[in-house]
This record gives structure tokens, sequence and C-alpha cells, in this order.
């Protein structure tokens, strides 16, 4: 799995491409954590490249967007292919993240 960030005014738009599994899942968690930590507390993740997510990606997901809640952030999804977007609903994770087109889509206004 490949990471690329970038910005659109003060949200940080944060990339995964490839698979988010039990063996990249702890890099994607540290990646998280580390923009979180230095502040980056408004982030879209742009899923678009995402070919695949597990349960413990799932939680990755779930412990960013606590931390980032607690700061006073927000976290939103994007680009979530119709294979990515069943697991998210089957999971019932659907509900916890505003979900959005595109990137464009979630950044705007």
């Amino acid at each position: 799995m490949d990471i690329t960030e970038s910005r659109r005014g003060g949200i940080l738009v944060v990339a995964p491409i490839g698979r988010i599994d039990s063996n990249t899942s702890p890099g994607f968690g540290r990646h998280m954590n580390a923009a979180i930590d230095r502040g980056d507390i408004n982030i879209v993740v742009d899923m678009a490249g995402l070919d695949y997510i597990s349960s413990t990606g799932l939680s990755v997901f779930l412990s960013s967007a606590k931390k980032i809640k607690i700061a006073g952030g927000s976290m939103a999804l994007s680009g979530l292919n119709s294979r990515i977007r069943l697991v998210f609903e089957m999971s019932g994770f659907l509900r916890l993240f505003p979900v959005f087109p595109s990137v464009d889509a979630a950044t705007a206004g």
C-alpha cells in the first residue's frame, strides 16, 4: 500500500492506494496518527485507489475518527468503489462518516 497526501485549503487529503489489510493497516494507522498528532484534524480519506479493506483496516478508520472527534475535527470519505462501500455498509461504518463521491465534493464549501 502507498499513501499520498495533499492539501485543499485547511483540509488534509490522505489517499491510500492498494490494500488495507492485516499487513498494511498498522502502517496506515501510524500515518493517520502522525497526521492527527501534528494538528491535521480535518481530513478527507480519498479511497478511489483502494482495492480492498479488512476488519483491521476498518479499526484504523474508527480509532482515527475517535481521535479526530476528540480534537474537534472531522473526517470524511470520498471515492468509495462498490466493493469498499459494501464493506463499510455491512459493518455499519457508513453511518459514522460523511461520504462524498469525490475529493472535490468533500472539500467544497
